[in-house]
Order: structure tokens, then C-alpha cells, then sequence
């Protein structure tokens, strides 16, 4: 552990004594875990007991807010390039901001909110990847893999469950629909569908990763692991929503690149099994599930459906295309939920701007400013999805690849700015298990010069 202490202080303005710094690293660990688990249950408090209770939602901005200032009072922080670039966007984004309180009379309140949700969680990028040592990160995908067991077990109790039942209950005091008849798509622990696909993506991809290294190296038992990977997809059947079952067809083709790219014929074999149970589980969801399988089998192949798939893909493809000149924009915030809490249709009233980020970031901030946003996140994308790619051939680790590219495509097209409290808090948890790996490797390279060709690893 004192090799990774000297290793990685070169990221750190002062070198600390290596007892000091484990323990703000323990510190660290401890407040990303209280994150990690306000996030996941932040929307069974709201939802099952105070839904009309807006400020629960900040929940998990209390340990985040704990580690920042601890970050600033230790100095435990990265000051790389990511500093610099996470610097920059807060900067712009203020000073915009209040040139549009002075221009086009923003209410400081929405800029309040509008900030927070662009800014607030950015700094976890900093701080939580140097508490996500090897150790740290198997106790993320562990506990991830425990979760999903009752997890599971609760998105099927929802399935077979009418959308007015009291366990599809959401802030909303009915479950979400769009499957036609009396029916919602299971959200799990969280309060909206969207929040619950990222989550269970997460946990499917950690499963795929868990299955391409070998059993040694692995974070959980054989056993956790396929009851695990099971549930993963026991769940994206049942749930009923089409973003997790694009998910976890990306997070395969990964899997498939990352075997193929580690050489090795039996996590290869795995996958395709995985592959091939597929019918498996869809037979076990129509016994368990029968209704829901078939409204969600009509959402994904109905002529209608599928033409609006096709828009919302297009449209994600040219978004970050500015399609009016306008240099000041409707302003920072208005288009996040929480800056209409209060009005009638409160929901609803975020749609006056674009429905997806990247357009509505550009709405809300202007043709220069927004552009410059969206360039930063699509290159902060583009970033992780590197970085993934160059530690599974460097250190043959592929769960930050398989990470990574959940995290780029939230990055697209995920939420961030209009649902910051959970879409952001999971991206940016997940981006720093794939930066912890970059400064705390897996494995000892030091000590390993000469490793043994992958394929005699899985002999």
C-alpha cells in the first residue's frame, strides 16, 4: 500500500505521511458510500414516505458536501488536468449566469438552482477517485452485486403490481405508465424509471466484469455473481423500460470487445453463454410477468414506437447543434425540474425548452455558451471511454471500460442538468471507479513485469 502512496502523490500538491493519508483515504471512502446509498434509497423515502416533500431530494448532498469541504481542508484532491477543465466550466457557467440575472432579469433563485445542478456535483471527479484504491472498488462492485438481489425481487413485485399499488408508487402517488392498461415500468428503490435503468446498467456491466477476470481477481463468489447477473436481467425484461434493455445490449458488445481484446477464450465462452441464456430468461419473465412482457414486447416493436425511437436517436445524434443564433439564452435553470416546484404541472414545465440535455443546455445558456458545455461533456465522454480502452489493455482490467461507457452515454444523453441529484450523482460515482483505477492499478505492475499471456491467466 506504501508503493501506491508513492505512486500517486505526484498528483497531490504535498506529500503526505503514508498513515495520514490512508486514513483521509478511509474518510473519503466512508462519505462516497454514504453517497452511493442516499442515492439508492433518496427515492423510497420520497416516494413511500413524504411525496410531496421536495427537499429530500438534496439528501445526498449533505455527504457530498462533507467530503468537499474535507477534500479542501486535507488537500486530498487531484490538481491534473481535470481540475483545470472542471475550473473553467464553473467559471463560465457563473459568469453567464449572472450576465443573464443583469440582462434578461433570471431570478436568482432559478440561477441558484440552475448552478447547482450544472456545478454542485463536478468535484467528485476531484476527490472520490483517490479514495478508489483496488480495495475500495471491489467493496463498490460487491456491494452493487448484494443490492440487486432484493432489488430484483422488489422491480418484479412491481411488475406483476397495478400502477396504483403502494410499491409503484412514485412522487407523483401513481406509477409511470406508457405500457398501456393498468400497468407501470418498475423504478426499484428510486422515484422515476430513468434513474433505476442507470443503476441497474451499472450493476449489469460490474456483473460482465466480474465475469472477464479470473476468479481470484474477482470482487465477489461464484455464486453472488450468477444470482447477480440473473437478477440484472431478470430485471431490464420486466421493467418495462426500453433504456434498459439498450443498456445491457451495449454493455454485451462491450463485454464481447473487452474478451475479444484480452485474448482469452473463456470469458469469451461466458458471454456468449450469457448470450444464449437470453430466451431462458425471457421465459422465466413470462411466467413471473406475463402482462408486462407483452406491453413492453408492443412498446419496442410497435410501428409508433419504434418511428419515435428512431427520432429521439437522430435528434441525440445533431443535438449538440445549435439551431438558432441567440448569445444569451432562456437562462441558467430553466430548464431543471426543481426551478418550477410550486407551479401548476410542474413537471411538464421543463419541456418548454428542448426534452433532451444537449439541446436544452444550448437553450438555456446561448449559442457560445452552451456550445462550449456541450463540447466539454461530449469530450469528457469521449475521455472516459479512452481511458477505459487503455486500462483494460494496460492493467487487463475491463470493468472500467465496461463503466465507462455507461458513464459517456449518460454523459450524451443523460439527465444531468434537469435531474442533477440522481442522474449526475451515479455518472460521476461510476467515473470515479474508472479514475480510481487510473491512479491505484489492479494489479502491481511494478512487481509484474513479465506477465504471463491472458489465455494461460484462464487455463
Amino acid at each position: 500500500m506504501s508503493g501506491e502512496v508513492a505512486e500517486h502523490s505526484a498528483g497531490l500538491d504535498a506529500v503526505v505521511a503514508p498513515g495520514k493519508y490512508l486514513t483521509r483515504q478511509q474518510t473519503l471512502l466512508r462519505l462516497f458510500f454514504a453517497t452511493y446509498w442516499l442515492v439508492v434509497f433518496t427515492g423510497a423515502i420520497r416516494k413511500w414516505l413524504f411525496p410531496t416533500n421536495q427537499i429530500f431530494y438534496l439528501l445526498q448532498d449533505i455527504p457530498l458536501a462533507i467530503a468537499y469541504l474535507y477534500a479542501l481542508w486535507t488537500g486530498l484532491f487531484t490538481r491534473f488536468f481535470l481540475a483545470l477543465g472542471v475550473a473553467s466550466l464553473c467559471a463560465v457557467l457563473i459568469a453567464h449566469g449572472l450576465l443573464q440575472v443583469v440582462l434578461i432579469d433570471l431570478p436568482i433563485k432559478v440561477l441558484v438552482i440552475g448552478l447547482h445542478n450544472y456545478i454542485f456535483y463536478l468535484p467528485m471527479l476531484l476527490i472520490f477517485p483517490l479514495a478508489m484504491t483496488a480495495e475500495g472498488r471491489k467493496k463498490y462492485i460487491r456491494w452493487n452485486l448484494l443490492l440487486n438481489l432484493p432489488m430484483t425481487l422488489l422491480v418484479v413485485a412491481q411488475s406483476r403490481s397495478s400502477a396504483t399499488a403502494f410499491i409503484n408508487r412514485t412522487t407523483a402517488l401513481k406509477g409511470f405508465g406508457g405500457l398501456g392498461g393498468d400497468l407501470a415500468r418498475g423504478t426499484g428503490t428510486f422515484n422515476f424509471v430513468s434513474f433505476y435503468a442507470l443503476w441497474l446498467a451499472i450493476v449489469f456491466a460490474l456483473c460482465m466484469g466480474e465475469w472477464l477476470i479470473p476468479q481470484e481477481r474477482r470482487a465477489c463468489g461464484k455464486l453472488l455473481l450468477v444470482a447477480s447477473t440473473l437478477g440484472a436481467l431478470l430485471s431490464t425484461a420486466v421493467s418495462g423500460e426500453r433504456s434498459s434493455l439498450g443498456y445491457a445490449a451495449i454493455v454485451m458488445v462491450v463485454a464481447i470487445f473487452a474478451a475479444a481484446t484480452l485474448r482469452a477464450f473463456r470469458p469469451l465462452m461466458i458471454t456468449g453463454g450469457i448470450l444464449l441464456f437470453a430466451p431462458g430468461i425471457l421465459l422465466i419473465s413470462a411466467i413471473l410477468s406475463p402482462t408486462m412482457l407483452r406491453a413492453f414486447e408492443a412498446r419496442t416493436t410497435n410501428a409508433g414506437n419504434v418511428q419515435n425511437s428512431k427520432g429521439r436517436i437522430l435528434n441525440l445524434l445533431t443535438g449538440f447543434i445549435p439551431q438558432r443564433f441567440d448569445p444569451l439564452g432562456a437562462g441558467l435553470g430553466v430548464g431543471s425540474d426543481a426551478s418550477h416546484v410550486g407551479e401548476i404541472d410542474a413537471y411538464q414545465a421543463t419541456y418548454t425548452l428542448d426534452e433532451t440535455d444537449l439541446p436544452r443546455t444550448i437553450d438555456e445558456l446561448g449559442t457560445f455558451t452552451g456550445s462550449f458545455y456541450d463540447l466539454m461533456r461530449m469530450g469528457m465522454a469521449v475521455g472516459v471511454v479512452l481511458l477505459g480502452v487503455y486500462l483494460l489493455v494496460w492493467q487487463r482490467y475491463p470493468h472500467p471500460l465496461l463503466l465507462s461507457v455507461m458513464v459517456c452515454m449518460d454523459l450524451y444523453i443523460g439527465d444531468l442538468t434537469r435531474n442533477s441529484t440522481m442522474t449526475a450523482t451515479q455518472t460521476f460515482l461510476a467515473a470515479s471507479f474508472v479514475l480510481g483505477a487510473l491512479y491505484f492499478p489492479q494489479i502491481n505492475l511494478a512487481a509484474t513485469p513479465n506477465l504471463p499471456h491472458p489465455e494461460t491467466v484462464y487455463a
